[in-house]
């Protein structure tokens, strides 16, 4: 299979720049896979697990916390807010924060901010499930 460049940044500066042979990620269209020479694309990317397969195919697993995906035809960029490997997620830690954000929602306490809460909650939750590595 032919690799493409994939171009993976972030708010500060550019986190991944290597020719690759599979991106899979989810995006506002549902879950998908890019290969070279896909069509051309813009969509927005949602807070999900993604799948990098890379020139060895080796299966690199992250975690994507939300941005916008450009499908050109030389080029895939991805740009997004926050993005950690496996390697650098802590699932004891992931864990610990979802208990925390959910029992701050079940708490039902008007001083507490539920759209925080809910948005650590996802965070969570895209981290653990990251950690199974089962997107594909």
């Amino acid at each position: 299979m032919k690799p493409f460049v994939l171009e993976i940044s972030t708010p500060k500066g550019v986190y991944l720049h290597e020719e690759v042979k599979e991106l899979y990620l989810k995006t506002s269209l549902g879950y998908m896979g890019i290969l070279a020479g896909h069509d051309t694309l813009i969509t927005g990317v949602d807070m999900a697990p993604c799948c990098i397969i890379d020139k060895d195919n080796h299966k690199n697993y992250y975690a994507l916390f939300a941005g916008v995906l450009n499908v050109k035809k030389d080029v895939v960029e991805l740009a997004v807010n926050n993005i950690e490997h496996t390697d650098a997620i802590d699932l004891e830690r992931a864990k610990k924060a979802h208990e925390r954000a959910e029992a701050r929602i079940n708490k039902k306490d008007k001083a507490i901010d539920i759209q925080r809460a809910e948005l650590a909650l996802k965070r969570a939750l895209v981290r653990m499930n990251t950690m199974k590595k089962d997107i594909l």
